[in-house]
């Protein structure tokens, strides 16, 4: 019932939006696209199950730019795994203000992460895209020939006298240079007590970060793109009033290689293993090497297809798994003296 009621809130919301757009001399804008996903894990390690996660994400938004630079749009975003059944925490909200002036871009609400948070998978497990793919909280960034800097804040649970209070804060930056680049991530995640916490329940504090420096070519003379970075990541864990700050340390080393549409991305970690709660668990060993093969069946400007087998190497075990990701997007926008422009153009 209460999907049904958001679902026309948002119905009336739009209208107002276009009948504002047409007596006001406003822009309407839209966006809309569809993710499928099918990943076969076939693990026999001790830190990660054996799953296959199978389904399709498809949503759509619209609003109005009211200026040149500020646009506020609403939509709706829904999950359908196949195989289950569809209910209220399958379908999602898109309602966000959106600020963009270069070299700056500033969002506020919930929104979309993909094309904007690109977190390491040994710090953010990239999973989130399937169940996780809004962004409910604040996101900025400024981006030039240099590189870029962002930071973020995802709020992923509110405090109620049963729910904790859980948000997780972002950062990602880059410099690069001729054929040199230095690139940092950071994470925190912070669970914070229900309004009526049990005696067993204690705030937790955990996060990490991953930084590294390398070399990119992304033209070599036969091959189409070519990369190798190394560095240092790290994870703290603490339980308060439990155990104090818990602190695992490790490198990474990694290779990119791409001839058009087929390319490998090879990943060693070797160290501690890590305590991080948003990061993929292979990395809770201290040796995992990911070598993942893939080939890009689309790259179209609006639809992106890939497959990709990849091989896990852990300490006492070979794991294998295979995926096949779909993205299409279409966005756009309408005036009212009845002009059709696309964005891309």
């Amino acid at each position: 019932m209460k999907v049904k009621k958001a679902c026309v809130h948002i119905i009336i919301v739009l209208g107002i939006f276009c009948s504002n757009s047409q007596s006001k001399a406003q822009t309407f804008i839209w966006d809309a696209g569809f993710n499928g996903f099918f990943d076969n894990r076939e693990y026999y390690n001790d830190y990660s199950i054996p799953q296959t996660m199978f389904g399709v994400r498809t949503y759509g938004s619209a609003g109005l730019a009211v200026h040149e630079f500020y646009s506020f749009s609403v939509g709706l975003d829904l999950l359908y795994e196949f195989g289950s059944e569809i209910d209220k925490s399958s379908l999602v909200p898109l309602i966000y203000f959106r600020f963009h002036k270069n070299p700056a871009l500033f969002l506020l609400g919930s929104f979309h992460r993909r094309n904007l948070i690109d977190m390491p998978n040994v710090l953010q497990s990239d999973t989130i895209f399937y169940y996780r793919p809004n962004c409910e909280g604040i996101f900025i960034e400024l981006r030039k020939q240099w590189g870029f800097h962002n930071v973020w804040l995802d709020w992923t649970s509110r405090q109620t006298e049963t729910n904790r209070e859980v948000f997780v804060i972002g950062a990602s930056g880059m410099l690069k240079s001729s054929f040199l680049f230095y690139r940092q991530d950071l994470i925190m995640t912070h669970y914070a007590l229900s309004k009526e916490p049990d005696s067993d329940d204690h705030i937790r504090d955990n996060g990490g970060l991953y930084v590294r420096a390398g070399v990119f070519h992304p033209k070599p003379v036969f091959l189409d793109s070519l990369s190798f970075s190394a560095g240092y990541t790290m994870s703290y864990d603490r339980l308060r009033n439990v155990y104090d700050y818990d602190i695992r340390n490790g490198s990474i080393s990694e290779l990119y290689i791409q001839y058009k549409d087929f390319g490998i991305h090879s990943t060693l970690y070797l160290g501690e293993g890590q305590v991080q709660m948003e990061g993929d668990a292979l990395y809770s060993g201290k040796f995992y090497n990911r070598n993942d093969f893939f080939w890009k069946i689309f790259r179209k400007n609006r639809i992106e297809g890939k497959v990709e087998f990849s091989l896990h190497v852990l300490e006492n075990v070979v794991d294998v798994s295979q995926s096949l990701l779909l993205n299409v997007t279409i966005h756009g926008n309408h005036k009212v003296n009845g002009n059709i422009k696309n964005p891309d153009q």
